[in-house]
């Protein structure tokens, strides 16, 4: 399954569109930033994987086509992931203070339990915030990643 083409906004469909390592790779990893940014999203996710997290999800302007994204934005399904575990293995993964600082000096981006409250105004979770367009307000596509 290949990723669908962006809207005029820079945008995927609305949606969440399943893709491999690779398909991400071929498509969003066009330039030495934006492959910089993927490793250490990789990297993160060998941790997650190990603790039982099945999926990610990208969005932020790394699943847009914006040229140079200032990091990315992921969250990670957390129903069955050992968080005891991860504490142990990569405490850093559960660091949200000072805006999520040790997760970008070490990842490159900020990674979110998928089922945390991201807007409080609306009470949706991270899954559901990622699928809207901060500017428009519209729908917008996301990517998932089965680990």
């Amino acid at each position: 399954m290949s990723l669908p083409t962006f809207d005029t906004h820079g945008n995927l469909p609305a949606g969440i569109h399943l893709a491999t390592w690779q398909e991400v790779k071929e498509i969003l990893a066009f330039n030495p930033r934006r492959q910089e940014l993927l490793s250490g999203l990789k990297l993160a996710c060998e941790s997650l994987k190990q603790v039982g997290c099945p999926r990610i999800y990208i969005g932020g302007s790394f699943a847009t086509n914006k040229e140079f994204p200032g990091d990315f934005d992921v969250c990670w399904a957390d129903e069955t992931v050992d968080l005891e575990k991860l504490a142990e293995i990569d405490p850093v993964l559960l660091d949200f203070k000072n805006q999520r600082a040790a997760q970008k000096a070490k990842y490159g981006g900020e990674l979110f339990l998928a089922s945390d409250i991201a807007d409080l105004h609306f009470f949706e979770d991270y899954l559901a915030f990622f699928q809207k367009d901060k500017v428009r307000g519209n729908a917008k596509g996301i990517i998932a990643i089965d680990l």
